[in-house]
């Protein structure tokens, strides 16, 4: 996941191992993704997510090519919308934390594209919705593990409505303004996840970013996928980092 800006000319995903020479914290020891142990997790209760209202209806989203990824921020100055409009509280984190943004990982094929990992089981794409606290300057990260639908299945149309419009974004600061739902792209209501303390996932590599990984698995259809790759980036993820000392909760 990304949340700042940073130098293009110092990575890419071809050769995410050589960050640390230009990004130190990407050397750090509390490093994201990672590969998630459920064996090894330590169960905790966390109170629910308190949504505003305005995640529930359709709001305007700007979405451009970065370079790096497909990134979808909230519309400027239309039809009134504003971050403030788009928080959360709850879930043991301190404050309200607001909208930043969303976006897409994935992989030359179905059998990689997500960054974590669980039990050492890779997906086909994740997404992650990124939040932060204006006041304490903390950033709080949802993500969602992807699964290709066979043809009894119906892919998830808000990640459908992404591909089909990311897909159109083939240079670089190339835009495109689309509709979407957040509740119904992140679906937070389910109450099982993971829970730990990692970094961002793309340069400067930051750590102390608080990582919720949702154990619910988002149907998203191949041709979706492969329009991602074919027309804008072939892979767009990071390898599992070392999980070190720390601890991973889960919420089940």
């Amino acid at each position: 996941m990304s949340c700042t800006t940073h130098d293009d000319d110092y990575w890419d995903y071809d050769t995410p191992s050589e960050w640390q020479k230009h990004f130190p914290s990407a050397a750090g020891l509390c490093q994201s993704p990672i590969d998630i142990n459920t064996h090894r997790t330590i169960a905790r209760h966390y109170p629910p997510f308190v949504f505003s209202d305005k995640y529930h209806s359709n709001e305007l989203f700007k979405l451009i090519n970065s370079g790096f990824q497909v990134t979808a921020t909230l519309a400027e100055h239309t039809y009134g919308q504003s971050e403030k409009d788009l928080w959360f509280i709850g879930s043991g984190l301190p404050g309200r934390f607001y909208f930043v943004n969303f976006h897409l990982h994935w992989g030359r094929n179905d059998r990689h594209g997500s960054e974590h990992e669980i039990d050492g089981h890779r997906y086909p794409a994740e997404a992650h919705v990124v939040f932060k606290n204006h006041e304490s300057d903390q950033i709080a990260v949802f993500a969602y593990l992807f699964f290709v639908t066979n043809q009894t299945q119906k892919g998830n149309k808000e990640w459908e409505k992404y591909c089909d419009a990311a897909s159109q974004l083939t240079t670089i600061n190339d835009t495109i303004q689309c509709m979407f739902n957040l509740s119904q792209l992140m679906q937070a209501n389910e109450r099982q996840f993971y829970r730990y303390t990692g970094s961002l996932t793309t340069p400067p590599c930051t750590e102390g970013v608080v990582w919720t990984i949702f154990t619910s698995k988002i149907a998203i259809k191949e041709e979706s996928l492969n329009k991602l790759r074919q027309n804008v980036m072939r892979k767009v993820y990071r390898p599992v980092q070392p999980l070190n000392d720390r601890i991973v909760f889960r919420n089940y």
